[in-house]
């Protein structure tokens, strides 16, 4: 059976991604972890932190979070029957992580971007890029750079950027993503 695991953005919890699973109908085989640590900014929780991050020292946070990162995705079964569904924080862990050679089903990549190239593998899941063109936190420049990336990798992803979309999720997203895990998980 697949299972479906949403990932929050940095400050956010577990419980703030529940309504996107209800609203794409999949709660029952959702489930919706908190992130390690404290977010060290002000209320919620992080996958890493955020405090004084550069483009230079965010490659070696997301490496310092992977190894607790894979072991909460594979506590929940074989990750190869798991659809991972980040947004912002939550997504850069995901993509990072198959990068790394987690085994996934499948990677929904919301308002989110790799920090740098990635090494090419053989074997990638099926990913998917959702981004607004109006980030103004993860700019959409970050999502095509990303795209780009994963193809030098070996990855095929799909790129899909939403006209006038900021840093969220909207009817436009959601009704992708539906359709999206339909195939997916059929």
């Amino acid at each position: 059976m697949t299972r479906i695991i949403f990932l929050h953005g940095v400050g956010s919890s577990g419980a703030a991604m529940r309504p996107l699973a209800e609203a794409l109908g999949v709660a029952g085989v959702a489930h919706v972890p908190d992130g390690p640590q404290p977010f060290d900014m002000g209320p919620g929780r992080q996958w890493f932190s955020v405090n004084g991050i550069t483009e230079e020292n965010r490659p070696a946070r997301i490496a310092a979070a992977l190894r607790t990162f894979c072991a909460m995705i594979e506590s929940f079964g074989d990750p190869q029957q798991t659809v991972l569904i980040g947004f912002s924080q939550g997504a850069i862990m995901a993509l990072h992580a198959v990068a790394a050679g987690l085994p996934s089903r499948a990677v929904f990549a919301l308002s989110g971007r790799l920090a740098g190239p990635v090494p090419a593998r053989t074997d990638w899941p099926a990913i998917t890029l959702l981004h607004g063109d109006a980030d103004p936190v993860i700019p959409a420049a970050h999502a095509t750079a990303t795209n780009a990336w994963l193809h030098a990798a070996g990855a095929a992803p799909e790129l899909k950027v939403f006209d006038v979309l900021g840093h969220g999720v909207d009817d436009r997203v959601l009704s992708f993503l539906r359709s999206a895990l339909a195939t997916t998980i059929a």
